[in-house]
């Protein structure tokens, strides 16, 4: 079993560290002009996300009903699990550790945030707003540099928030740097549902518990396809040593 590090750096904020090794859970891309992004299980994506060839074209989220989640019950260390628990303690995401176990690795940032998402209007798919979004596409932040939504398995429901929420980080998401956004996922398996099929209303009280990836293949670079490796590289470092925490600041405050 991976050893995870978790460090808490402060009521609002925890460091963690997930270690190479094995792992089924994460991004997968394929592409170079207007690539696809597919999210979740390895091999069975829960949401799957298209750039267009021009950085100037709406994103497409596509949430496939036939994707996994990650299991509801899954076994964590004890250590992590209690250290977790003091950390999230009055949060509405106090259950859900295991999603942390569940991350790809990398170096990540947990966040206890009281921001509520909301329903919005529209929502900024890349560089482009987009009206009348699903239910499951919830506006959390848009104040520059940064745009995030919680997004749900569910296109017709309203995401959970009763457990920690996994981060991708697209840099340069409106094609500049202007704008780096930060999709939230629900990504576990509910543990019940309602007689009528419908999930369980999520947690309404408390702060939510977000992963914010600082390394790994949960941050990419809507600009890749044009620019150099370089260029990719120094925005990832720009991304790791400040913009990071920046981004668990304005979530935090």
């Amino acid at each position: 079993m991976k050893e995870v590090v978790f460090n808490p750096v402060g009521f609002g904020v925890a460091e963690l560290s997930i270690p190479d090794g094995p792992n089924d859970f994460g991004l997968r891309s394929s592409g170079k002009l207007g690539p696809t992004h597919d999210f979740g299980v390895y091999g069975a994506p829960r949401w799957r996300i298209r750039q267009q060839m021009s950085p100037d074209d709406a994103w497409e989220i596509e949430t496939l009903p036939d994707g996994r989640l990650l299991p509801a019950h899954r076994s964590v260390p004890e250590h992590l699990e209690w250290a977790y628990l003091t950390w999230a303690e009055g949060s509405r995401a106090e259950s859900g550790v295991s999603v942390l176990q569940s991350l790809p690795p990398g170096d990540y940032l947990l966040v206890r945030s009281s921001l509520e998402s909301r329903r919005p209007a529209s929502v900024l798919l890349g560089n482009e707003r987009v009206p009348n979004p699903p239910a499951n596409m919830l506006l959390l932040l848009d104040e520059e540099p940064f745009y995030g939504m919680v997004l749900g398995p569910e296109s017709d429901n309203p995401p959970q928030t009763s457990h920690p929420l996994v981060g991708l980080v697209a840099l340069n998401y409106i094609g500049s740097s202007r704008l780096h956004a930060a999709l939230f996922f629900d990504c576990l398996a509910r543990e019940a549902r309602h007689e009528s099929g419908a999930s369980p209303p999520p947690a309404s009280s408390g702060d939510l518990v977000l992963v914010v990836p600082v390394t790994g293949e949960l941050v990419i670079d809507a600009m890749a396809a044009y620019s150099t490796k370089e260029d990719v590289m120094r925005d990832k470092d720009d991304w790791r040593r400040r913009l990071a925490s920046r981004l668990a600041g304005a979530l935090s405050a």
